[in-house]
């Protein structure tokens, strides 16, 4: 049976009371609209799809819908600061890792990020500094493959620009 325009009008003015209360009560918004980890989820791979296909002011939205509800929901800082860094908005990018680093502090592939950031931002000496606190970090720290590998590949890029083969006289 479907649903009459009174029936509906009631369930959404009732719905939108429990809203209302639960915002008074102190719940976060995500919270009273009953926003919970099974709908980020899914959010969550549909921004990662559009990330994917290219598609980054479309994944930044996603993510952004995510971070409205679940505001602490790290990987959707991640994918939120991935989208404004594929469209050149570094200095936003850099809001949403230092947000990202402060709820996973132990990730290098996070400021590993920052450093390309950085870069872009022709901030070399910032970029230097932390990936030379980075490759510290890894030398007593087991990490994946990939995170040793981007360090290295930032390292040459660092050389390359600046046309010298020794890494400790880089300059920034």
């Amino acid at each position: 049976m479907q649903p009459t325009p009174e029936t509906q009008s009631t369930e959404i003015f009732q719905q939108a009371e429990r809203i209302i209360q639960g915002l008074s009560d102190g719940a976060s918004f995500g919270s009273a609209v009953n926003f919970n980890e099974q709908i980020a989820e899914s959010l969550y791979s549909r921004g990662y799809v559009q990330y994917a296909q290219g598609r980054y002011e479309d994944a930044a939205k996603t993510f952004g819908f995510i971070l409205f509800n679940d505001p602490s929901n790290i990987r959707a800082m991640r994918g939120m600061a991935s989208s404004l860094q594929m469209q050149g908005n570094y200095e936003q990018a850099l809001l949403f890792l230092g947000y990202a680093a402060v709820g996973d502090d132990s990730n290098a592939d996070i400021a590993l990020q920052v450093i390309e950031c950085l870069l872009h931002l022709g901030r070399n000496k910032d970029a230097l500094k932390l990936l030379c606190d980075v490759e510290k970090a890894l030398e007593s720290d087991a990490c994946d493959e990939y995170v040793q590998n981007k360090a290295k590949g930032l390292r040459a890029l660092m050389q390359t620009r600046q046309g010298n083969d020794n890494p400790s006289q880089i300059e920034g």
